[in-house]
């Protein structure tokens, strides 16, 4: 890999991402805004102070863009930066010049040429012009790697590298071991509505892409199934071992996105609202794979709500519904026997969700059995119902006439 090292100011970085030179959302790279109010204000605190911070890394992409030059358009080979490593830092900078956040009511002042300063609770605009200028005009070390002469692997190797020791989640650097493709279509799959409108996971699991670790569980439990992988447990590690497997078999893993997005699709047309039990990180997996086994039942929406709304009152101690285990309609379940400590165990996982499916399909047995015991009162009774009132218009009309002739005579 062929790297240069570059100087740029803050300013300078705030304008490229403004050009759209500097981008920060590459594949392999987290969320922004996983940082605290107070790391963010140390940080300003530090540029305010002309303090050195660590050096920024980023890939290179030379493209031929349309500009314009004197009053014309010409075609220019113009440079775009990804940033692999440091994308907190411009982010937070780019959030606080934009008066994205007030300075926690703690940063310390600073001094310059011999002048204290307040930043404490001030936005950017806020603070004095000496502060602004300070933090605006830090010089960052900026190492670019020429993205011609790295590959997804190299990169994502050296991602791996970088944020080794630093405070990345698991299922963060999880994304950089399964390549820059890969990690695009899991993001990609992370947008999917159910997850931001209908699921119980938090902001802060957003944040640490917890959800994106439930999708992989999903996909890891499917594989299992159908004999292709077998899992240890759930932990964030033998995710990240599953994580690795994603080059090698693209097509097969490619089917099982296709059916946890199916199964996503699905639970979007069956729930109107926020579903806080069955979609909460713990059950996620196991309510998208019991909605895939619904779907291949050919089980329709309406009843699939319903039997999500027995099988929750049945299982969620906070179920404000009240069950009688003695009812002729009730169904046993030891799924919360695979719930509480230890969930991510194998055994508790495949309970969960041996469980939920079970349940499920001893649900709609039971329903279907109730349907054949019914007596046959529909289309029957409906054809006798309607004969009768014939007859009857017909002895009416009868009726009516012989009084009608009674009255001529």
């Amino acid at each position: 890999m062929e790297i240069k090292n570059n100087s740029f100011t803050v300013r300078q970085l705030i304008a490229m991402m403004n050009k759209g030179t500097l981008l920060v959302d590459y594949p392999i790279q987290r969320p922004g805004g996983q940082w605290k109010n107070l790391a963010s204000s140390y940080l300003m605190h530090t540029a305010a102070a002309q303090y050195p911070i660590p050096p920024m890394y980023m890939l290179g992409e030379k493209k031929e863009v349309t500009v314009q030059k004197k009053g014309k358009e010409v075609l220019e080979m113009v440079t775009f930066r990804h940033v692999l490593d440091g994308k907190q830092r411009i982010t937070n900078f780019y959030n606080f010049v934009n008066n994205g956040f007030k300075l926690h009511k703690d940063t310390p002042t600073v001094d310059i040429e011999g002048q204290e300063y307040e930043l404490a609770g001030k936005t950017f605009d806020e603070l004095d012009e000496e502060v602004q200028e300070m933090i605006l005009s830090l010089n960052i070390l900026c190492y670019t790697i020429d993205g011609e002469t790295a590959d997804d692997d190299e990169i994502s190797d050296l991602f791996y590298r970088m944020n080794n020791g630093a405070p990345l989640s698991i299922q963060q650097k999880s994304k950089a071991l399964m390549g820059v493709e890969w990690a695009e279509i899991i993001n990609d799959l992370g947008e999917h509505p159910l997850i931001h409108n209908l699921s119980a996971f938090s902001k802060a699991q957003i944040r640490s892409e917890a959800h994106h670790s439930s999708l992989i569980q999903t996909m890891m439990m499917l594989d299992e199934n159908e004999g292709n992988y077998e899992f240890k447990d759930a932990t964030q590690n033998s995710l990240s071992e599953y994580a690795k497997t994603f080059k090698d078999h693209s097509d097969e893993k490619m089917l099982l996105v296709e059916r946890v997005r199916e199964a996503m699709d699905y639970l979007l047309e069956v729930l109107d609202k926020k579903e806080k039990f069955m979609l909460k990180k713990v059950h996620f997996p196991m309510t998208l794979i019991t909605a895939l086994e619904a779907k291949k039942m050919k089980i329709n929406g309406d009843n699939f709500y319903e039997w999500m709304n027995t099988f929750k009152n049945t299982v969620d101690p906070k179920s404000q519904m009240e069950i009688n285990e003695f009812e002729d309609d009730f169904i046993k379940t030891d799924y919360l026997e695979y719930s509480g400590r230890g969930t991510t165990d194998k055994k508790k996982v495949i309970g969960r969700m041996t469980e939920m499916i079970k349940h499920m399909k001893t649900y709609f047995a039971r329903k279907e059995s109730h349907k054949k015991d019914e007596p046959e009162t529909n289309s029957e009774s409906e054809e006798q119902t309607e004969n009768e009132l014939n007859n009857n218009k017909e002895s009416l009309a009868e009726f009516s006439k012989e009084t009608s002739e009674e009255k001529a005579e």
